[in-house]
């Protein structure tokens, strides 16, 4: 910016141009030659700005951080430039219509250039997957906070039309809105070839789980933005294409929150993981053993409702959920259990009472039945070791509980029935049917669903 001594003498030169008509015999228009200049100043200290946002915006994935985007200091410098420019014009020019004049030829090129820069990135954010494209809504949220009351004054003031730039964010509007349905096509599975391909081995969280709550956890960063996004496209309109000639542009108000905004953002989330418990249900009929699509709805449920509990989703969903993932949690943890039961039916003892008396002496048959039970119970428990050691239960809470509820049922039954038969005489090689004792008993169980396992 020229000096204030500059600054006057410029002032007066241009006053003196516009009103030498009677003096000189004619008018000077010096407006294109100063919007010539102006504009090549503009356009050297914004474009390196302008080229950085295409060398790193495409490659911030899911590892976006709110605020980080390039295309948000470009926004920035370039408002600031052009309220600055706008100030400078109000010094040198005096005439209204002459400067008018001047500043849509001088903002006009770095205005172009702008809007390139921000369709190429809409035009990233459109081939991206919705989880990678996750920018739009910072670049919205930063038009609409700091950029659009200022550029609408400029324009106001100075008699000044930037339809590009609204053409543009309402491109980034749609990308966005258009993101609603690609996550919700995502969650039911209809962008994946086989449904039941993509789980894995030992039953743990799901990749689409872990996608879909990391999905909301970081809409919420924008809620401001998302709330009136969904309000335009109303309740269950995320299930729907997007078509930007189907918009209200105009009706959508970014102006704070309103309860049917945060009515429409809980409806969404809940759809969301509606869909998402369909889809693992699908997937769990993956598994061939009934146990390890058990142990894997077990994470799966346990892990979205960690994750409602949690901030910033516990804010968004209400007791209802929580009470809904909870009784999801506790019917699979019962279905486990169920796997234990070949085990537990061995250890039931008919021997213990005959005729309302301990029975003391075994006879042929009793002791052939203990045989069998410890036999039996040995074979099953080893098997159902092995096979669930190879399974997975990440938290490690959960793995706890699920741990104490097993030892809680066969430990103490196993005690008594080892307790009762391994003084009497129902063998006499009693190594061969008692391979465990309580001790050792609980040491592997304890092993199971280990992470290194």
């Amino acid at each position: 910016m020229p000096s204030s001594t500059a600054m006057k003498q410029l002032s007066q030169l241009a006053t003196y141009i516009a009103t030498s008509v009677t003096e000189i015999g004619y008018a000077v228009d010096f407006t294109k030659p100063y919007a010539d200049i102006r504009s090549v100043y503009m356009q050297k200290s914004l474009t390196p700005l302008s080229q950085s946002v295409q060398s790193s915006e495409k490659h911030k994935g899911i590892s976006y951080e709110k605020g980080s985007s390039e295309f948000l200091k470009y926004m920035e410098c370039f408002v600031k430039m052009v309220k600055s420019e706008c100030s400078f014009s109000r010094k040198i020019l005096g005439n209204a219509t002459q400067r008018t004049a001047a500043l849509r030829s001088t903002i006009g090129p770095p205005l172009a250039e702008f809007v390139a820069a921000g369709r190429q990135l809409v035009a990233i954010a459109k081939r991206l997957p919705y989880s990678e494209s996750i920018f739009v809504f910072d670049i919205l949220e930063k038009y609409e906070r700091d950029c659009q009351a200022s550029l609408d004054a400029i324009g106001q003031e100075y008699d000044l039309e930037m339809k590009e730039l609204t053409e543009l964010m309402q491109s980034v509007i749609t990308t966005a809105l258009k993101s609603f349905y690609d996550f919700m096509e995502d969650i039911k599975g209809k962008r994946e070839a086989n449904s039941i391909v993509n789980i894995s081995v030992d039953g743990t969280v799901n990749e689409m789980t872990s996608n879909t709550l990391n999905y909301l956890k970081r809409l919420i960063l924008w809620r401001d933005m998302v709330e009136p996004l969904l309000i335009c496209i109303g309740d269950g309109g995320w299930n729907q294409p997007v078509m930007s000639q189907s918009i209200s542009f105009d009706k959508i108000s970014f102006g704070g929150s309103s309860s049917l905004g945060a009515a429409l953002l809980q409806k969404f989330l809940v759809d969301a993981l509606d869909q998402l418990c369909i889809s693992l249900q699908t997937k769990s009929r993956g598994y061939k053993k009934p146990t390890l699509a058990t142990v894997f709805l077990l994470n799966n449920y346990n892990y979205i409702l960690r994750q409602i509990r949690s901030p910033p989703l516990n804010a968004i969903f209400d007791e209802n959920t929580e009470v809904k993932f909870g009784k999801l949690v506790k019917k699979q943890l019962d279905a486990y259990q169920e796997s234990w039961k070949p085990c537990v039916e061995n250890l039931m003892d008919v021997t213990y009472v005959r005729g309302g008396t301990i029975k003391n002496a075994l006879s042929g048959a009793d002791r052939q039945m203990v045989k069998d039970k410890f036999k039996n119970f040995n074979m099953e428990f080893d098997e159902i070791w092995r096979t669930q050691t190879a399974y997975a239960i990440p938290d490690p809470e959960l793995r706890n509980q699920v741990i104490r509820d097993v030892k809680n049922v066969i430990v103490p039954m196993y005690g008594r029935f080892l307790d009762k038969y391994q003084s009497t005489e129902f063998t006499k090689n009693p190594s061969k049917y008692i391979k465990y004792d309580k001790e050792k008993l609980e040491r592997m169980i304890n092993h199971l669903f280990e992470p290194s396992a």
